[in-house]
């Protein structure tokens, strides 16, 4: 029997006897934002945060940069220069789109459709720190959070400041950055950045030339806050296409395909409460629409696109103190309504789709350092194809269990299990096959435990993971049609750690395995195409001078199956190491960024697939940008 969401809420909830008469308040440092709220009981999951400072360090100029040498993450990029690229957590190939939810400051970049987050909307200059949530985030995060979420938190200056940044770069790149923040006074304060950018590409067909600006009115008071934020993107790409092996050979410059665009603009408004109604309840609301229009050319066949995203989530929170420490309480609801509109020769669609969601989670201490957290989603999914005059409503319930035990002052061990999900979203559902109108959702159990050891100068993690999915939901480009895919698996190894070898000198590194395999059907036993076995990364960063860093990356991907060869009739292809090297230095009001990417100049392609044929897309050799900036 189902339980109701307002049932399982209750359930899950304190006996409201929040007593102010509790024991001393428990202290734990916070440790990850999860849904707008600071949690401080730490998470049984396998965390990573990037801070504002290793941002910095890293001399990078994209989001793309800073996330390529985190543990149990690959990344891909068709274009070999962070433009469009899918994050993949927990091994996923063809589908990494739809698996890992991208968030900034909690709301969506994911698109209800094959398209991939933008990640270029977020400029790195408005980031104050990255959390990776590796692992199933279903209950709390909902649809697409199957493999891991990326978590983008931006920042919150608190005086008045200003920044202003010029750059220069290989293959004629240009980019012009700044932002500031000026407080107005009575509790209110302006945000604003803009990024302009422009580059002829590495390829033929290449040009890419962007523009973004941001603003947020921010109204602090004494039990609260309120903001308004207001976004538009204007992202014009040339798309160079595929090339044969034999015409890479020749010049791995061309372009496959020398007529193929994509011009989009975007419109984000976002609206954003937080009310403090007690020294134990918290309330939270987030408002927020995005508007995306677009025309291009796929393999020189025009096509328009339109897509519009309204959500609104509010949230209450609730937190008390006992004698066996700190309890955390949470309650929301999602309802997000997607319209996308697609028009090309292979016909037209328009389709909708609203979900409505009901989750709550309960974070209780159990006495010894150990911690208790469950967790419950009630989703639906209710589809409108409007083109073929069809509907369908899918519910699915999710559940989390999770155990967090503080050993000792260095030691902390997990264990998670959780129900995952994944409706099929619209684009899913416009190409299917003959008869059938809509998709089975695509739902699994995720598995996950760790240990993790730090002090003040290390800190190292491993942990395991195995992920079994139902009805997996996969877009095949060879017929052009989405289909529920047989049972597959995902077993997996994490290896971290950092350590600062001297007051001046850092060693980070990762290493993560990632078994990806088919478990019934026509391709049992046969891996995942597009999805390496093998990463790993090594980082050392130095302090050179006062105000000068460096940092020294080498990248490992190992060998793979070529996207779209589910048989397994080429062998896999070979791995390869990348070098990237970072200065940043500051001085005084002044700041300048040097980021040399593939510092050796590696020929290799970034990606590769197989319909009949291999077809490559050459990457970008040595990769040079150097930026200056002034701060007011």
């Amino acid at each position: 029997m189902k339980l109701s969401p307002l049932a399982l809420a209750v359930a899950l909830a304190p006996s409201l006897t929040l007593a102010d008469q509790a024991s001393e308040p428990y202290e734990a440092p916070p440790l990850v934002v999860t849904r707008g709220t600071q949690l401080q009981q730490p998470a049984p999951a396998s965390v990573a945060v990037i801070t504002r400072e290793e941002i910095e360090t890293s001399a990078a100029s994209n989001l793309v940069d800073v996330l390529r040498t985190q543990a149990g993450l690959q990344i891909r990029d068709t274009l070999g220069d962070g433009n469009r690229v899918a994050i993949s957590l927990r091994g996923f190939g063809e589908n990494a789109a739809n698996n890992t939810l991208v968030l900034v400051d909690g709301r969506r970049l994911n698109n209800p459709s094959q398209q991939t987050a933008d990640l270029n909307s977020v400029p790195l200059g408005n980031i104050e720190r990255i959390e990776i949530i590796r692992g199933a985030g279903t209950v709390l995060y909902g649809d697409q959070a199957v493999g891991g979420v990326v978590n983008i938190i931006t920042r919150q200056p608190s005086t008045n400041q200003a920044y202003i940044e010029a750059g220069r770069g290989s293959n004629d790149l240009e980019a012009y950055r700044g932002n500031f923040n000026q407080l107005l006074g009575a509790g209110f304060s302006l945000y604003g950045s803009g990024e302009a950018k422009h580059a002829d590409g590495y390829r033929d067909n290449n040009n890419a030339s962007y523009s973004n600006l941001f603003s947020r009115l921010r109204f602090d008071h004494g039990n609260g806050w309120a903001l308004y934020e207001y976004q538009t993107i204007d992202d014009e790409l040339r798309y160079p296409g595929s090339l044969s092996v034999a015409q890479s050979h020749d010049d791995r410059r061309a372009a496959g395909t020398p007529h193929d665009f994509n011009d989009s603009k975007t419109q984000v408004h976002r609206l954003a409460v937080r009310q403090n109604l007690s020294s134990h309840w918290d309330a939270d609301l987030d408002v927020s629409q995005r508007d995306s229009d677009g025309i291009g050319a796929l393999f020189a066949t025009p096509f328009t696109q339109g897509t519009r995203v309204d959500t609104i989530s509010p949230r209450l929170t609730a937190h008390w103190d006992s004698a066996l420490g700190r309890s955390e309480w949470l309650l929301g609801h999602d309802h997000t309504q997607s319209d996308y509109e697609l028009s090309s020769i292979f016909g037209d669609t328009r389709s909708r789709q609203t979900l409505r969601d009901w989750y709550s989670q309960l974070s209780q201490p159990l006495g010894s350092q150990l911690t208790l957290t469950l967790g419950y989603r009630n989703s639906e999914a209710e589809d409108h194809n409007l083109t073929r005059n069809s509907s369908q409503t899918e519910r699915e319930d999710s559940s989390s269990l999770g155990l967090s035990w503080q050993a000792n002052a260095q030691t902390r061990v997990f264990i998670k299990r959780e129900d995952v999900l994944r409706f099929a979203n619209i684009e899913d559902n416009a190409f299917t096959l003959p008869g059938v109108d809509f998709l089975r959702p695509q739902t699994g159990e995720s598995w996950e435990g760790g240990v993790e050891w730090q002090d003040s100068i290390q800190h190292y993690q491993i942990s395991l993971y195995r992920l079994d999915l139902e009805d997996e939901i996969l877009f095949d480009p060879v017929n052009f049609v989405t289909l529920n895919l047989d049972k597959t698996r995902r077993d997996g190894l994490l290896l971290e750690g950092r350590r600062q070898l001297s007051a001046d000198l850092q060693l980070n590194g990762q290493y993560s395995f990632t078994d990806a395999t088919y478990r019934a059907g026509a391709f049992k036993d046969n891996d995942v195409p597009g999805v390496a076995r093998h990463t790993a990364s090594l980082g050392l960063g130095y302090q050179l001078l006062a105000g000068l860093t460096s940092q020294l990356e080498a990248n490992y991907i190992g060998p793979r199956y070529l996207s779209g060869d589910d048989d397994h009739s080429l062998p896999r292809e070979g791995g390869y190491t990348l070098f990237n090297v970072g200065l940043s230095y500051e001085v005084q009001q002044f700041t300048g960024k040097l980021r040399v990417n593939n510092l050796t100049g590696k020929q290799y392609d970034s990606f590769a697939n197989y319909f009949g044929s291999k077809s490559v897309y050459p990457a970008p050799e040595r990769e040079v940008q150097l930026s200056v900036g002034y701060r007011f």
